[in-house]
């Protein structure tokens, strides 16, 4: 959230319509491995994990909790945490449109230490065409500290099934666009992804290779998040 050091998010996913099945408990970890700019000055590359917890409350939503975790220059970090809730009306995976919407709470400790807590608002508005899988997340964020301010984070996916249990596509992240006062876009941190997406049975699996295409990216990223639902 800062406007100043960037890093990447330790949640890097387009949602979509996973979510806990009705009184069902489900899992999630992710970890991203990314070289931070060098204007950040860190000595070795950043580790981040977040770990998830969901609920089925209903059978159209889910709340979460996540902790995040990172070490980098050595040093192993908790770095705060969020609640969230996610309403997803139809699972109509035959359907044309797909949507829902995501609320969360966030508070993080970046790896630049600038501590944030903010309310974020998730749009989720996917198309499915025959094989192909389009997703877009507009996403708000709304910082709860002294200083209130709204930023823009949009992410989008596009998708292609080679298989029942297997796609390929790619990944777009802009993070923390500012509303009121666009910067010029080289300013901005923008990373796009090539990503693998495998399902077994409840439990799917996403892995993706980044590469930040302005100067204020991160210069690479690799992430692999696994969620597993059980009974």
């Amino acid at each position: 959230m800062s406007s100043i050091v960037f890093a990447a998010p330790f949640e890097i996913k387009v949602h979509d319509e996973l979510i806990a099945e009705y009184q069902e408990s489900a899992f999630e970890v992710e970890t991203n491995l990314f070289q931070a700019p060098a204007s950040q000055g860190l000595k070795s590359n950043v580790f981040q994990t977040r770990l998830e917890y969901g609920y089925g409350i209903t059978e159209k939503s889910e709340i979460g909790a996540n902790i995040y975790l990172s070490n980098y220059n050595g040093v192993s970090y908790v770095n705060g945490g969020k609640i969230s809730h996610m309403y997803i009306p139809t699972h109509d995976e035959e359907g044309l449109w797909h949507y829902g919407v995501k609320n969360e709470i966030n508070y993080i400790k970046d790896v630049g230490g600038t501590e944030t807590t903010f309310y974020e608002l998730t749009p989720i508005l996917a198309l499915q065409l025959q094989d192909w899988r389009f997703t877009i997340n507009p996403s708000v964020d709304v910082t709860l500290n002294k200083n209130s301010s709204a930023t823009f984070s949009p992410s989008a996916k596009v998708a292609y099934e080679l298989t029942h249990a297997v796609d390929v596509g790619m990944e777009y992240y802009g993070d923390n666009l500012p509303n009121k006062s666009l910067y010029n876009i080289s300013q901005q941190p923008h990373t796009a992804y090539l990503v693998m997406d495998a399902k077994h049975g409840k439990s799917s699996f996403n892995f993706g290779i980044g590469k930040g295409v302005t100067a204020n990216s991160d210069n690479w990223v690799i992430k692999l998040i696994a969620s597993l639902s059980f009974n």
